[in-house]
């Protein structure tokens, strides 16, 4: 853990619990897209594993964890990921649950995206947070937990992960990729190191920079549309630039611009609605539209 130093905290307050077996059976690990839920939930489960746990933490030696190393422990069970939000995934986790430890152990699920379940995966999983087998744990994972049923929520206790700034994440960032690392990159991600560096090692971050500065220019009016056009490319990526670079204008901005702040939120949430039901010219057309909306707002 001490790879991902903001969760030191939180992980040891739940290794605390676990060791004086007050840790519930099911808990609702909550947090945005990589402020590192996945990391959290696999220390814990293999500090829960673990035969010989010490010092809150896993003895590393057992043959648990050993196991839990190779990646192939038979009492931690995930789900497929192309199953994970699927009833047939929350059958196999309530026969994984019902069965024996094979350790003679603990019995972990890690179970992430659980607010994108399906309303009948969410009913089955209801049953098995209702009546949960001795001496297993329930990790759920969301981005979202206001989207659960509150019936889950319920029948979990809520940890939230924080978003996390400041110049010691900023260091971490610099330590753990050799690209550099632009300053605005962490509250581009909402306080989320491990999204910021998946942006980093993809080249995406780079990418982002260039097309933060584009945009500039063309509100400035140094650059026309058709040029912003064809080098701003309409990706899985640019609505949260987009998001971004809007918040960043209107933060500068004086107040004539700040009363345009609900009409250019509303524009660019109706782009994204309208950005997934068309395609080609019309995606282009839509962007267009889009974007001379803004500069006129932001002049």
């Amino acid at each position: 853990m001490k790879d991902f130093p903001w969760l030191i905290p939180l992980c040891s307050q739940l290794i605390q619990l676990a060791a004086r077996q007050q840790l519930p059976h099911a808990l609702l690990l909550s947090g945005a897209k990589g402020t590192g839920k996945q990391v959290l939930a696999r220390q814990l489960a293999r500090y829960l594993l673990c035969r010989q746990p010490a010092a809150e933490q896993a003895c590393g030696q057992c043959k648990s964890c050993l196991l839990f190393k190779a990646g192939h422990h038979p009492d931690l069970w995930t789900p497929a990921a192309d199953q994970h939000t699927g009833v047939d995934a929350i059958r196999q986790l309530t026969v994984f649950m019902q069965g024996a430890a094979q350790q003679g152990g603990k019995k972990v699920v890690i179970l992430p995206d659980v607010e994108q379940m399906s309303e009948a995966a969410a009913n089955a999983l209801l049953k098995t947070l209702e009546e949960p087998p001795k001496d297993s744990f329930l990790l759920l994972l969301c981005a979202h937990p206001a989207q659960l049923l509150p019936t889950i929520r319920s029948r979990c206790q809520h940890w939230s992960l924080a978003p996390v700034f400041g110049a010691e994440i900023q260091q971490w960032l610099e330590q753990h990729s050799s690209r550099p690392v632009p300053d605005f990159l962490l509250d581009y991600t909402g306080g989320a190191p491990l999204l910021a560096l998946e942006l980093l090692e993809s080249d995406k971050a780079a990418a982002i920079s260039a097309q933060l500065v584009l945009l500039e220019q063309y509100v400035a009016q140094k650059l026309d549309l058709y040029h912003v056009l064809q080098s701003l490319p309409d990706d899985e990526q640019l609505p949260m630039t987009l998001n971004w670079f809007l918040k960043q204008q209107l933060w500068t901005k004086a107040g004539g611009v700040q009363s345009k702040q609900l009409q250019l939120v509303a524009k660019l949430q109706q782009w994204q609605k309208d950005r997934a039901l068309v395609s080609g010219q019309n995606s282009q057309l839509n962007l267009a539209a889009l974007l001379l909306f803004i500069r006129t707002a932001l002049v």
